[in-house]
């Protein structure tokens, strides 16, 4: 799957027109992330921790929105590429999620659930972000990649070691919740495939 992130990401940012839009989409999938977190384990004062990675993720929303304005070189940019596709891979990750934890543990954890969606998501993003520093042409796009992928590795490590220290007690692995979004991100991936060859047969033809 790689290989296809990869090669996706090549071509998407051959037009400047989709590279926005596909800042506009990881703006909003780290929205979303912020928001989860407002609304469970930062419903009320949380921890240090909790309220670090919730900046972290509400300044990462910022930072996509922000350079997606500017490689538009507008401030009004409100496309976005494959948004739903995007938005129900999250959400179906973290309903699917939670549905595992209750079936593994025979009990609702709302702390577990918030650790195992928050491992399964950085490990996509350790995947993906820095594929994209690797593709896109601006410099800009990847000195803010740079800075986010050190702040999800600051905290990714400690996340998952207290994910799979509440597993093990069950007996579980990390392992299907990974298997689980890999499935879910590939159903995300093969929408953004196609809209991506769409968008630049109808710019070849244009």
């Amino acid at each position: 799957m790689r290989d296809r992130i990869q090669t996706v990401l090549r071509q998407l940012v051959q037009s400047p027109e989709l590279e926005v839009r596909w800042l506009q989409t990881l703006s909003l999938l780290e929205f979303i992330g912020a928001r989860k977190i407002s609304r469970t384990v930062a419903d009320r004062h949380p921890t240090l921790e909790v309220l670090g990675h919730l900046a972290d993720e509400t300044r990462h929303a910022f930072t996509f929105k922000r350079l997606a304005c500017e490689v538009a070189g507008r401030e009004d940019v409100t496309e976005f590429l494959s948004v739903g596709a995007a938005s129900t891979w999250f959400q179906s990750l973290d309903r699917e999620l939670a549905t595992w934890a209750v079936q593994v543990t025979g009990q609702t954890d709302v702390h577990l659930h918030y650790l195992l969606t928050t491992a399964v998501v950085e490990r996509r993003a350790m995947v993906l972000y820095p594929l994209y520093k690797a593709a896109t042409r601006h410099a800009v796009v990847r000195e803010e990649l740079g800075r986010v992928v050190v702040e999800e590795q600051s905290h990714r490590r400690a996340i998952e070691d207290a994910c799979e220290q509440r597993l093990s007690k069950v007996g579980v692995t990390l392992e299907p919740a990974l298997a689980l979004e890999a499935r879910l991100f590939e159903t995300f991936l093969g929408v953004l495939e196609k809209d991506v060859a769409t968008a630049l047969e109808g710019m070849k033809a244009a």
